[in-house]
């Protein structure tokens, strides 16, 4: 590494046609790089360089048990990374959930030959996925163009294991700035939560969904008109598991955070020692003793897509203001807010 990348490492830089360029030759080189997608910034390398994706893990502390996502630029990309002889049916499947790319959605089917141990962890199968965020997408169609031919690009979320994901440029140069070349700044993500994971399998066995996200199972079982599955949780200390965000704890705040016993606003009080923060769904006007200062609101708008994108944000900036405890009241779980939930299950686990 030369002087010239050593000060530019960590800097937060516009997403200029220049600096989606020099981000493509950084991975090339098989450096790190922090980039926007719609669900989270990822901490990205070339998926195809034992070393550099050996660096995702360090600078992470991340479990190498616990697999990666690759990334490509299309769906015609993303198939080339599975098995040759996956099944018709397999195939009919895919290419019928492929209508949610580019999209919050992730893939995992039988991998080709040529996936590294290390983004599998060991295992059978290989997560995939087409990024909907225009500066990702330029950078690995960028990064392909230099390559002449297809990279695929893990970007697991860009913060240390564990830790809340990050949703803007500047959560990423909070925790791992000292770890990467550059942060693409691509503004705050618009989805906030990480993409929903589907497990094809490679017989007639249902779709299950590993990991819930913006796209729902009605959403997928109406795409391929079958019903689609869900899988509880991976216990921590799994040997093997198929998908990343597997494990019961996951996405915790430094604080320890609760979850109310009545998942509504109106049971809700706030706590005005000022130890404890409490985190409501829908305007604070609408719960009793809301302007005591020590509550706070995902989505004052009352939409639940305004908690996705805000939840990491927020859960961030309750950990900055140093309260002793957070306490966090349910949403409704249709939709949407399924994954927001499994997201706060997750971060209250002790």
């Amino acid at each position: 590494m030369n002087e010239s990348s050593i000060s530019l490492a960590g800097t937060i830089t516009p997403a200029t046609e220049e600096a989606i360029s020099r981000a493509a030759s950084c991975l090339l080189h098989g450096q790190l790089i922090g980039l926007p997608t719609e669900t989270v910034y990822g901490l990205a390398a070339r998926g195809d360089d034992a070393e550099a994706v050996a660096q995702i893990f360090a600078a992470k502390n991340r479990p190498r048990n616990n697999p990666l996502i690759l990334h490509t630029a299309s769906a015609a990309d993303a198939f080339t990374l599975f098995a040759d002889d996956c099944s018709p049916q397999l195939w009919q499947r895919a290419r019928r959930l492929s209508g949610f790319w580019p999209g919050p959605l992730t893939l995992i089917a039988p991998r080709h030959r040529s996936i590294l141990d290390d983004v599998t962890a060991g295992g059978d199968t290989v997560a995939v996925r087409v990024p909907n965020h225009p500066v990702a997408i330029a950078v690995l169609q960028s990064l392909a163009g230099r390559a002449g031919q297809v990279v695929p690009v893990a970007a697991p979320s860009a913060n240390r294991s564990n830790y809340v994901s990050p949703t803007t440029a500047q959560h990423v140069a909070e925790g791992l700035g000292d770890q990467v070349e550059m942060i693409l700044d691509g503004g705050p993500c618009h989805v906030g939560l990480e993409s929903t994971i589907v497990l094809l399998p490679a017989d007639d066995s249902p779709l299950c969904v590993l990991r819930s996200g913006a796209i729902s199972p009605a959403q997928l079982s109406e795409a391929v008109g079958e019903p689609v599955e869900s899988l509880p949780a991976s216990p921590r200390g799994a040997a093997v598991v198929a998908a990343p965000g597997q494990f019961a704890k996951h996405y915790s705040p430094q604080t320890p955070l609760s979850l109310s016993s009545d998942p509504t606003p109106g049971g809700v009080r706030c706590d005005r020692s000022g130890r404890v923060l409490q985190i409501v769904f829908g305007p604070i006007d609408a719960v009793p003793g809301g302007d005591c200062g020590h509550m706070w609101s995902f989505n004052p708008d009352g939409k639940l897509e305004t908690a996705a994108a805000q939840l990491y944000a927020t859960l961030r900036r309750a950990d900055d203001a140093q309260y002793e405890a957070i306490q966090v009241s349910g949403c409704p779980e249709v939709g949407l807010g399924v994954a927001i939930m499994d997201r706060l299950r997750r971060a209250s686990q002790k």
